[in-house]
């Protein structure tokens, strides 16, 4: 809700405004705000092509800020997809071994699980148990079929389709 929130609320505070959105900018840099800085600066861009040049500095600045914060989240996200991955292993060496294959979507159950925890860390066990939840209702809808794989339809259901865009 944050970073939908900043977004627009600078839209609507500055929609009138002068080269003062690139003090904003300054300001939101001195609180050390970098993904809002980068919109304002964006905005100046838009709104203010003589500030071309300190606008443009002042994101790069921004744009180094977020880049090493996206490293250190990379690295939290990475150590929580590790319950999921066990959970995953666990799994695809026990219990589908003896029970087979009985997923129709695409990807795969344990597949989309893999792919939610590597896009979002912990959160993929919350999406793994929306997606097994949700299976029967997707099946049952008959939307995106993808094709027959053992005289079974399967149904496209993308991890992209439940996350919100990159963090």
């Amino acid at each position: 809700m944050y970073r939908g929130a900043i977004p627009l609320l600078l839209f609507l505070l500055c929609q009138t405004g002068t080269a003062s959105e690139l003090a904003l900018a300054r300001e939101l840099a001195s609180e050390q705000d970098w993904w809002a800085c980068d919109i304002e600066c964006r905005r100046v861009l838009i709104d203010h092509p003589e500030l071309t040049a300190s606008a443009q500095a002042l994101r790069q600045g921004a744009a180094q800020h977020l880049s090493r914060r996206a490293g250190r989240a990379s690295i939290l996200r990475r150590l929580g997809a590790l319950p999921v991955k066990a959970m995953v292993g666990f799994y695809r060496i026990v219990v589908a071994q003896s029970i087979g294959s009985r997923c129709v979507l695409e990807p795969s159950c344990s597949t989309y699980s893999l792919q939610a925890a590597r896009e979002r860390g912990w959160l993929g066990i919350p999406m793994t148990g929306d997606r097994l939840i949700r299976e029967p209702s997707v099946v049952h809808a008959k939307e995106h079929p993808v094709g027959v794989i053992n005289g079974r339809t399967h149904y496209a259901d993308p991890v992209s389709d439940h996350i919100g865009g990159d963090q």
